[in-house]
């Protein structure tokens, strides 16, 4: 890859914050935008207008997520949409709804949706169940969590989960390794993938996977990348959330080390002042590529070179009596929003599934339009239990 490769910052953001007095400003005193300083950094290396604006109460502006991505350029939209894709179901011990909106660009295009979910209530097996979220980034982001939301069940085996459910055991050797080999293998097939390219595209990957029968179930969660999950659960007379997925990011030391050791960098962009625009991300060595802020993922694979994988972390829980449901979502909604206002925001829909995922989802929406000039696009898969 040549230093002359075309390059593209997707902006969707991490963490925000509210809107700047921008208008009390003289034309000589308003500081450089936040698009004007990547612009400084990184030449015409972006697209999409973001706006600086001072950190909101608990977040910092140094959260922000940035990819460098590669040319923006027209593809088919797979099976994402540039609408609203929805389901919902249930089973004997749950159930479920699904909703996944396309962001917005002020440009006049309509946005594909890069986002992707999976729902399977009844994996083979009424008492297994698969559900998953996953955020496309780059020119072929849409592409790459297409192929994986369809690839990744596959990669699953019915078998594996059935003898976990039949005779649990304690340490479940056999469904983490096939977990595990669910993810590396639907990346290594999308490598080889000739029709999409991945070279600067990727996706995150927020997968759940619960086994088990009544008394005796278990949730296993396997996250790469920043989409999160969470579940609420009484604990005497109030309601409290426990994530079941934790944000990699490449400045988390195990991570960073990690990408150091395979000859990347982990630093933010610069702008002209030296200052620093951003949160950490993913560098070649000598590149300003790929400009990754996320430590894993499945793609990217232009990161992968110095570290980035999609070997995912896997986190394992048991249902018990007292655990309400469960949230699986994209940044999208992390962008704003808390795991508690989450947790609120469904418990206020008392109990309507469609009602709760459809409020997360205009409660992101108008959070980005009242802070950016775009919007990202929103996913969110709610899971009520209603047996243990």
């Amino acid at each position: 890859l040549s230093p002359s490769a075309p390059q593209l910052l997707k902006i969707p953001l991490n963490s925000a914050s509210p809107k700047t007095g921008a208008a009390s400003r003289s034309p000589q005193q308003a500081k450089p935008s936040f698009t004007q300083r990547l612009s400084a950094a990184m030449g015409s290396a972006f697209s999409k207008k973001k706006q600086e604006k001072s950190p909101r109460q608990g977040q910092e502006k140094g959260n922000r997520r940035l990819s460098v991505t590669g040319e923006k350029q027209q593809f088919p939209s797979g099976e994402n949409s540039e609408g609203s894709v929805s389901d919902k179901g249930q089973t004997s011990f749950l159930r479920y709804s699904s909703l996944s909106n396309a962001g917005y660009e002020p440009d006049g295009h309509k946005k594909t949706n890069q986002d992707a979910f999976v729902s399977i209530p009844e994996f083979g097996d009424s008492a297994i169940s698969l559900f998953g979220v996953f955020d496309g980034h780059g020119a072929c982001g849409h592409l790459v969590s297409a192929y994986v939301r369809r690839e990744w069940p596959k990669a699953m085996d019915k078998e594996i989960c059935k003898s976990e459910t039949q005779n649990p055991t304690d340490r479940a050797d056999s469904l983490l390794k096939n977990i595990k080999e669910s993810f590396t293998k639907v990346n290594n097939a999308l490598e080889k993938e000739k029709t999409i390219d991945s070279t600067l595209s990727g996706t995150t990957a927020v997968a759940t996977v619960i086994v088990g029968k009544p008394g005796s179930r278990r949730i296993f969660c396997a996250n790469a990348g920043d989409s999160r999950a969470i579940l609420a659960y009484k604990d005497g007379g109030s309601l409290k959330v426990r994530e079941l997925s934790e944000d990699q990011k490449p400045d988390r030391e195990d991570e960073r080390q990690r990408i150091i050791q395979c000859g990347g960098r982990v630093e933010p962009l610069l702008d002209e002042n030296g200052e620093p625009i951003g949160p950490h991300r993913v560098w070649l060595p000598n590149m300003m590529l790929p400009g990754l802020a996320m430590a894993r993922s499945i793609g990217d694979d232009i990161a992968a070179s110095v570290g980035v994988h999609a070997v995912p972390e896997i986190k394992v829980f048991d249902l018990k009596e007292g655990d309400q449901f469960m949230v699986i979502a994209s940044d999208g909604v992390w962008e704003f929003l808390s795991n508690e206002d989450v947790v609120d925001i469904v418990v206020q829909c008392d109990g309507d599934g469609d009602r709760a995922a459809k409020e997360i989802c205009a409660r992101s929406y108008r959070e980005w339009k009242a802070e950016e000039e775009v919007v990202d696009d929103i996913t969110a898969v709610v899971v009520y239990f209603t047996q243990f």
